[in-house]
């Protein structure tokens, strides 16, 4: 809460509540989206451990079909994301798709406005 403690801080890894609870935050603008992919071309990266750069977000979307996200998150997420569902990203975790089915879905990757 004051100057001193936050100049403390700088550098330091910093427990992110949204990140743990894969909230995506307020004020992220899209940097780009990959994809659509379907089982066929998803690649094979986003079948195993991956991570979101750091400072960026992700946002699994399903459009067709349903995919089962799995993120090393503490604790560690394992959802199915059904057609229409999104799923957000925290950057740096580590998570995986499994396919199983037809399936047609997008990546968003978002940033925050640099002021």
């Amino acid at each position: 809460m004051d100057e001193s403690q936050r100049a403390a801080q700088i550098g330091a890894a910093l427990n992110c509540p949204l990140c743990d609870r894969a909230e995506l935050p307020e004020g992220l603008h899209l940097a780009r989206t990959a994809g659509p992919f379907d089982a066929d071309t998803l690649p094979a990266g986003l079948r195993h451990g991956h991570r979101v750069a750091e400072r960026t977000w992700g946002c699994l979307r399903v459009h067709e079909g349903s995919v089962w996200f799995s993120m090393d998150s503490v604790p560690p997420l394992r959802v199915r994301v059904e057609a229409g569902g999104r799923q957000p990203i925290p950057p740096g975790v580590r998570h995986a798709l499994t396919v199983n089915g037809p399936v047609r879905l997008t990546v968003q990757f978002l940033i925050g406005v640099r002021r």
